[in-house]
């Protein structure tokens, strides 16, 4: 996972972050830097879909350590969930927000192979 030159949590290497913490998603904003990717886009509109709160706030990049729960997407990976930070384990991987977004997902997919 990569900082930007403000020491915010950005992105990581073709994939987007998300961090959960006391059930709040959040994946950093366009303002960090980070790519925005289809998949991103597409987790934040199945959270608005499934009453799950999200937002884009600047995190400062120790929030990963701090996390519920953090999980990656891209459209290879889809929904990834992270297991530790720096060789810490997260208190859940997959914890259950990340695993209901993830099945979430592959439904949409399932569905509809071209969202």
């Amino acid at each position: 996972m990569f900082a930007n030159t403000r020491g915010e949590l950005c992105e990581a290497t073709g994939s987007n972050v998300f961090v959960v913490k006391d059930g709040f998603v959040a994946t950093p904003p366009a303002s960090s830097g980070c790519l925005l990717g289809v998949t991103r886009a597409l987790v934040l509109e199945l959270c608005a879909g499934l009453g799950i709160p999200a937002g884009e706030p600047a995190l400062p990049l120790g929030a990963l350590a701090g996390a519920d729960e953090a999980f990656l997407t891209s459209s290879t990976r889809e929904v990834q969930p992270v297991s530790a930070v720096d060789g810490t384990a997260l208190p859940s991987a997959p914890g259950p927000v990340t695993a209901r977004l993830a099945r979430a997902f592959t439904e949409l997919v399932g569905r509809d192979p071209d969202p």
